[in-house]
C-alpha cells in the first residue's frame, strides 16, 4: 500500500531538524519534490546551507523571525509565524511538491498561535500522495493521533549541561 504520510519528528532531543532533512535530502535524491518551510530559525543553519548549495532539488523557506522565548518579541514571533503557516498551506494545496516539511511546526501550536486542529485539517485535505512531515518539541497528542509516524528524540545527555555552548555544525 502506498499514501502520503503525516510524520513527525517530536521531542526534547537534538536531531529533529537534522532527520528531517536527511528525509528531505533521501526525498529529492530518489526524483520527489521537496518543500522545506523552517517556522522558527532566522538564521541558515548548516542544513539549510547544505540543502541550498545542492541547488533547485529542495525549495527551502526560512520564515522564522529568529524569536528568542522573550515576552517582547512574541508578536513578531506571531506574524512570521502565520505569513509561514500561509504559506506552508498554499504550498500543501498547490501540490507541486510531494514531500512538504513544516520544521518546528509544533511551536505555533504551544504558543496557541494555530490549533492542533487547523494542522490536522490541512494534513487531512492535502492532496493524495503528498507526505507532510513537522517537527518540534512538544507535539499535540492530536497531532500525534493523526499521525501515521512518529519518531521522538529523547535527550539523554547534552554539552550545554557541562557548560559547552553550541558549537557550529553540531548544534547549528
Amino acid at each position: 500500500m502506498s499514501k502520503g504520510l503525516l510524520i513527525i519528528y517530536t521531542g526534547h532531543g537534538k536531531g529533529k531538524t537534522s532527520a528531517a532533512f536527511g528525509q528531505a535530502l533521501r526525498a529529492a535524491g530518489q526524483g520527489l519534490r521537496v518543500c522545506v518551510i523552517q517556522f522558527v530559525k532566522a538564521r541558515p543553519s548548516g542544513e539549510l546551507q547544505a540543502l541550498a548549495q545542492l541547488g533547485a532539488a529542495v525549495e527551502l523557506h526560512q520564515v522564522g523571525s529568529g524569536f528568542s522565548w522573550q515576552d517582547r518579541e512574541l508578536e513578531k514571533f506571531r506574524a512570521s509565524a502565520l505569513a509561514g503557516w500561509q504559506l506552508a498551506t498554499t504550498k500543501i494545496a498547490a501540490g507541486d511538491h510531494d514531500l512538504v516539511v513544516l520544521d518546528e511546526l509544533t511551536y505555533l501550536v504551544n504558543f496557541a498561535i494555530l490549533s492542533a486542529d487547523q494542522i490536522i485539517e490541512t494534513a487531512r485535505t492535502r492532496p493524495a500522495g503528498q507526505h507532510l512531515l513537522i517537527t518540534g518539541r512538544d507535539a499535540d497528542p492530536g497531532l500525534i493521533a493523526a499521525a501515521d509516524l512518529v519518531t521522538e528524540m529523547r535527550e539523554i545527555k547534552h554539552p550545554f549541561q557541562q557548560g559547552i555552548k553550541a558549537q557550529k555544525g553540531i548544534e547549528f
